[in-house]
C-alpha cells in the first residue's frame, strides 16, 4: 500500500503543474484564457458574453464566493475566492470520490458499527443492522451523515492514515493547491479549502456517474435488514426551490457547516442547457447560504449570454 501511495504522490506532483493558476474575475480586462491550461483552451467552448454591462453582481452574506461557467471554465464573478477557510461537510465530496476509487460493490450488505460514530448532525442508520453499501453512500451524500461517511472510509479497506493521504493526493491531482484534509466527515476545522478550489471538486463529483445519480435526490428512503426504515431529506434545499424546476436543474451540490466555517454550499446548476458552478463560503445562516447561491446563479444567468 505504501509504495502505491508514494507513486500517487509523485503523480500528483507531476500533474499539479498542468492545472491553471488562480485567475481573475471575468469582468476584469484580463483574458479568461489566463485561467486555463494553454494546451486545452482552444478545445473548450467559448465563454458566455456579459450583455448587461451595468451589473456587477449581488451583495451576499458569504465573504468568499465564486461563479464559474461549467463548460468553458470562465470565471463570471468572484469575491475573495482564494481565502483559505474551513469547509465542513463539503469535505464529503472528496471522501466519497476516494471511496469510489476503490471500486466497491455497492450492492453488498454491510453494517455500520459503534466505532464509526462521529458526533454532529443526525445518525440515520442503525448500528449492527444490515444495509447496502449504496444506502450508506446515500446517507452520506444526501443526509450528510457523519457516521455513515466514516463507515464508508472503513469499508474502503484503507487504513485511516492511508485514506486521508489518498484524499490529499487526489486534491493535488485536481489542482486544489490550497486544500487540505485531516478528517473524512468535515467536523474538524483543519479541513480547509477555497471557493476556487471547491469548483474543481464539484466538477469532479458531477462527472462521477454514481455521485451524479445521488446528489440530485431531494429525499431517499433506506430500509435495513431488520425492517427499520428511515426517510432522509437532503440538506441541499435548492433541490426543492425554483432553481430545480422547469428549465432549471440542480445537478450536484453539497452543504457544509461547523462554527469555524460558517454556512457553506457548493452547487452545479443548469439552465436552458448551460451550467454554472457556484460556491459560497461563510454565509451568515443556514438559509442565507441558499439565498446567496440562488442570487448569484440567477444574476449570472440573467447577466450573461451563451
Amino acid at each position: 500500500m505504501i509504495p502505491q501511495l508514494i507513486t500517487q504522490l509523485l503523480l500528483a506532483a507531476s500533474l499539479v503543474n498542468l492545472f491553471p493558476s488562480p485567475g481573475t474575475n471575468f469582468n476584469s480586462a484580463t483574458s479568461w484564457f489566463s485561467t486555463l491550461p494553454s494546451s486545452s483552451a482552444a478545445d473548450l467552448p467559448a465563454p458566455p458574453t456579459k450583455t448587461d454591462l451595468d451589473s456587477y453582481g449581488i451583495v451576499t452574506s458569504a465573504p468568499s464566493t465564486i461563479v464559474v461557467d461549467d463548460a468553458s471554465g470562465a470565471i463570471l464573478y468572484t469575491n475573495n475566492p482564494d481565502d483559505v477557510r474551513a469547509i465542513g461537510s463539503i469535505t464529503k465530496l472528496m471522501t466519497v470520490l476516494v471511496f469510489l476509487d476503490t471500486n466497491p460493490n455497492l450492492d453488498s450488505h454491510v453494517t455500520v458499527i459503534g466505532d464509526d460514530f462521529i458526533g454532529g448532525g443526525r445518525v440515520y442508520l442503525r448500528f449492527d443492522d444490515s444495509v447496502t453499501l449504496r444506502d450508506v453512500l446515500k446517507a452520506s451524500l444526501v443526509g450528510s451523515d457523519n457516521t455513515a461517511t466514516a463507515a464508508l472510509a472503513r469499508f474502503s479497506n484503507l487504513s485511516p492514515a492511508d485514506f486521508l493521504t489518498a484524499m490529499n493526493t487526489k486534491a493535488a491531482v485536481l489542482g486544489m493547491g490550497s486544500t487540505h484534509y485531516v478528517d473524512v466527515s468535515g467536523v474538524d476545522s483543519g479541513n480547509v479549502s477555497t471557493a476556487r478550489d471547491l469548483t474543481k471538486i464539484l466538477s469532479a463529483a458531477a462527472a462521477n456517474p454514481i455521485m451524479a445519480k445521488i446528489m440530485p435526490l431531494s429525499q431517499v428512503t433506506i430500509t435495513q435488514g431488520s425492517g427499520y426504515s428511515v426517510d432522509i431529506d437532503a440538506t441541499d434545499e435548492l433541490l426543492t426551490s425554483y432553481l430545480n424546476t422547469g428549465d432549471y436543474q440542480v445537478v450536484a451540490g453539497k452543504t457544509g457547516f461547523i462554527p469555524e466555517a460558517g454556512y457553506c454550499f457548493a452547487t452545479l446548476i443548469k439552465h436552458d442547457g448551460h451550467a454554472l458552478r457556484v460556491v459560497v463560503l461563510g454565509s451568515a445562516s443556514k438559509s442565507s447560504r441558499f439565498k446567496d447561491a440562488k442570487g448569484l446563479a440567477a444574476w449570472a444567468f440573467k447577466t450573461f449570454t451563451w
